[in-house]
């Protein structure tokens, strides 16, 4: 099958010779499939990261909102004793 495609095919013979060689070599294909593997988990640290530092950003933005309303409660209860105190006078 090999050599009645580089028979209809010549330019095929430099490919299928390159691949042979590649297959033949273990050592090679394992340092391939080793770096794709490194590649591959800092890549997902990258994703991790990056998904903890947006849910952070989440987090700090609903901390501010939260301090705005307790401050906002903490004058509204300021302004409730002053109100009792002018009523406990009256």
């Amino acid at each position: 099958m090999i050599e009645l495609l580089i028979r209809q095919y010549p330019h095929f013979r430099e490919l299928y010779h390159d691949v042979y060689k590649l297959c033949g070599n273990m050592e090679d294909i394992m340092g391939y499939f080793s770096e794709a593997l490194r590649e591959m988990d800092r890549n997902t640290v990258q994703y991790m990261i990056e998904e903890q530092q947006a849910q952070i950003e989440e987090q700090k933005g609903q901390i501010e909102e939260q301090q705005e309303q307790l401050k906002e409660k903490d004058s509204q209860i300021e302004e409730l004793k002053r109100e009792l105190a002018a009523m406990k006078k009256t």
